[in-house]
């Protein structure tokens, strides 16, 4: 399976934002030109190993939280940002969580069937 780029720049971006931190600042940590860290998170350049341990590390986040989307196995990660996401959560929408998670997955089991006849 190939590394899906779109996916890891909005990731890194998304973990820079959350860090309250600028492309300029993280170019600068990382020893990359602002141009291009915003070409990472646009998928428009790829990001070698190296460089993406080390934004990995100034985000102070794993390799997997930024490339899950390209990984078979990527539930853990997940399953975190949804804890992240539920986290503000009032009670009155925990309460209605369950059920709505029972509805969505009714709906995406609906979706993928339509999908696989629309490829038959």
């Amino acid at each position: 399976m190939a590394v899906d780029y779109q996916n890891l720049g909005i990731r890194i971006k998304r973990r820079r934002e959350a860090c309250k931190m600028s492309q300029a600042e993280l170019g600068a940590r990382v020893q990359l030109s602002t141009q291009h860290i915003s070409n990472v998170e646009n998928a428009r350049s790829r990001i070698g190993l190296e460089k993406l341990v080390e934004i990995a590390n100034v985000l102070d986040c794993s390799i997997d939280e930024l490339i899950c989307g390209s990984m078979k196995i990527a539930k853990t990660v997940y399953i975190s940002e949804i804890a992240e996401k539920i986290e503000d959560f009032s009670d009155t929408e925990l309460r209605v969580l369950p059920e709505f998670l029972k509805h969505f997955n009714y709906m995406y089991k609906l979706m993928e069937n339509t999908m696989k006849k629309d490829n038959e």
